[in-house]
């Protein structure tokens, strides 16, 4: 592998320049790369603006640095943007969690097995994997979170709704598709009407993925989760049954699990991250940014389905 050369500023845009990209400004460019990092802009939001099926790495004419970085500025707000509802989502699920589960089994009965769906070798195993998830969490937050320890030390127990609040969503999305099937539906149907208990679990395990990418401040809006999201209406009325793992199944989960206003506000502030956008980009479409991100020419249908 071929070992990375330190190269400064002055040099980094010399080759941006020999490329193809137009510096309108070298002290704003300069502030740029140093602010943001060359590549985390440059390696991270160039390819919408490369040549196809150059021999070496050429941009469309006419490529400003400022349109990198716009599209690099609008993939930061998205990450906010998305990272806002899915803890919304993720503190009612945890906060339902917590109550269809006491409410059958108690507080502090979540560390046995006959508690959950243990049925086939499959569910036994997972089951056994997350009571002993489960223990590690507490023993991990006894000495860093004041509840864990006064509970633990006091009581010497832990109520279900304390732990949940330490347990990550990829914990709590693993949690909810082990309970048993009653509660499981217990939980989806008080989330929101409509929702069935199997696609409140491919929701949460797809947007577990999701919220990992926003909170580590990675590139989102050409992110492929490992995790694809079940087919379900939405996807079917779009003609998308297949990779269904882009920033458009992102928008399809917020819409099953949403209440109508919150994914109608999302919907609007979204819009305007792609108005935003359009306005600042001369050299591409705004429908290839939209294209890379899986979603349709349609999409605005999303808001009134």
């Amino acid at each position: 592998m071929e070992e990375k050369v330190f190269r400064d500023t002055r040099i980094q845009i010399g080759i941006l320049k020999s490329r193809g990209v137009i510096i309108k400004n070298k002290r704003l460019a300069k502030q740029l790369i140093r602010n943001v990092n060359y590549y985390n802009l440059i390696n991270g939001y160039k390819e919408p603006f490369l040549q196809q099926n150059t021999a070496h790495e050429k941009y469309i004419p006419g490529t400003t640095l400022e349109e990198i970085y716009a599209l690099y500025e609008f993939d930061r707000k998205l990450r906010i943007i998305t990272l806002e509802y899915i803890l919304e989502i993720e503190k009612q699920v945890k906060s339902l969690i917590s109550y269809c589960f006491s409410k059958v089994h108690g507080h502090k009965n979540y560390l046995k097995l006959e508690n959950f769906d243990t049925q086939g070798i499959k569910k036994y195993g997972q089951v056994c994997d997350l009571l002993s998830n489960l223990y590690k969490k507490i023993t991990l937050n006894i000495d860093k979170d004041l509840s864990v320890s006064h509970y633990v030390s006091g009581k010497n127990y832990l109520p279900l709704w304390v732990l949940v609040n330490t347990l990550s969503l990829g914990d709590i999305s693993k949690f909810y598709s082990n309970m048993l099937q009653q509660e499981r539906d217990d939980v989806s149907r008080r989330l929101k009407w409509g929702v069935r208990e199997h696609q409140l679990a491919s929701c949460l395990f797809f947007l577990s993925t999701i919220r990992n990418r926003c909170a580590h401040d990675e590139r989102l809006y050409s992110y492929l989760s490992y995790i694809d999201l079940c087919n379900n209406n939405y996807f079917y009325y779009f003609h998308r049954t297949s990779n269904t793992n882009n920033y458009f199944a992102v928008m399809v989960a917020l819409k099953i699990l949403l209440p109508n206003n919150r994914y109608q506000t999302y919907h609007e502030q979204l819009e305007n991250l792609f108005n935003e956008l359009d306005s600042r980009l001369s050299t591409i479409h705004i429908k290839k940014i939209r294209g890379i991100m899986g979603i349709p020419n349609n999409w605005r249908r999303l808001k009134t389905l």
